[in-house]
Formats: structure tokens, sequence, C-alpha cells
């Protein structure tokens, strides 16, 4: 081989081999960049310790349920439970309207035309939207002195819930969980008398 061939594909190799480092850097930087706060953004960002399930067929996709001899407050000890009813109180015997929700990285409220639901002490729900009825269980408790529910619509093509709830007087307000990849959304309910 002549010394300019060696001196070529020497410096071939080089620049192969600089590249090859350089695309190595810049997906170490994406996986950094992708653990963000999810809540900051409209795409869903993996949580720590998130594990990727294939999904094979939709027939046989789990989804919880959660039974009424199950819901509510039981499963509590009295005391809790007494504390959970004065948490919940503001939420039973109306009717909640949906005003709008808000999603992170969006500036518009989305809002349908009718959307409206009735929360049960037994731990039954039931809700209108547009014209479909339908029914469900929730579960309440408490994460670090915040109220939070779990919804789990009868319909097993629904999706469950989980959100955080502040109670502001005449309305409260919804804000997701990661639990199930609701933590982008905030959700608006005004009482209608």
């Amino acid at each position: 081989m002549s010394r300019h061939r060696i001196v070529l594909l020497s410096a071939l190799l080089s620049l192969h081999f600089f590249n090859c480092r350089t695309e190595g850097n810049q997906t170490a930087e994406t996986t950094v960049d992708n653990k963000r706060d999810s809540a900051s953004n409209s795409k869903y960002y993996e949580e720590p310790g998130y594990v990727s399930v294939t999904e094979e067929n939709e027939e046989n996709k789990f989804r919880p349920t959660l039974p009424l001899d199950q819901a509510a407050f039981k499963g509590s000890g009295p005391e809790e439970q007494k504390r959970l009813e004065n948490e919940f109180e503001f939420i039973f015997d109306k009717t909640w309207k949906v005003n709008g929700r808000v999603i992170a990285g969006d500036d518009r409220v989305h809002k349908k035309k009718q959307e409206t639901y009735q929360f049960n002490r037994d731990g039954s729900y039931s809700y209108n939207v547009e014209g479909t009825d339908g029914k469900g269980t929730w579960k309440g408790w408490i994460n670090e002195n915040v109220p939070v529910i779990t919804v789990f619509p009868k319909n097993l093509n629904e999706k469950v819930s989980e959100w955080n709830i502040k109670n502001t007087g005449k309305t409260m307000i919804w804000s997701g969980t990661t639990s199930y990849k609701d933590n982008a959304v905030m959700i608006q309910f005004v009482f209608n008398k």
C-alpha cells in the first residue's frame, strides 16, 4: 500500500470514529432530556422505573376495576374514614358541571357542550357527557394532606384516572396525577344548581 493510501485510510477511520462518538453523546443527552417533568409538556415522558409493556391484543388488555363494596372510603379505619368523609363532604349531593380542561403546553380551554357528574357517598358516581350516560365507582384517600380521588368507569373501554382535588367553594379543581398519565391535565368543575 502506498503512503498516500495509508494516510487517506487513517483520516477516514478517524473521521468515522469521531462521528460515532458524537452520535453516542447526542443519544445520552436526549435520554437525559426526555426525563424532564412530564407536567410541563404535552407529551408524556416515562417516569423513572417505567417498564414498557408490548400490548399483544386489545381484548386481553388489563384495566383495573373497583367493586362497590371496596369503593369510597371502605377499607379505611374508623378514624381515617371519618377524616375522609369530612374532606370529601363538599362533593356529595350535587351535580358538578365541567367548566373546562387545560392541558399543559396547550393554551386553549377544552370544553364539551354538556358534561356533568354526580358523586354518591356509597362510592358510585354517574355522568352525562353530550347525551351519553355512564356510571362507575370512585375511591377517595389522602396523599400528603391532599384529597385524591381515583375514578373507575364501569365501561371497561374508558380509562381509569386519578386526581388531586381542591375545593374552592362552589368550584373544585382536579389536577391529574402520574398514576394513570393524567399529570398534564387540570379540570375545573362548577356546582350546577
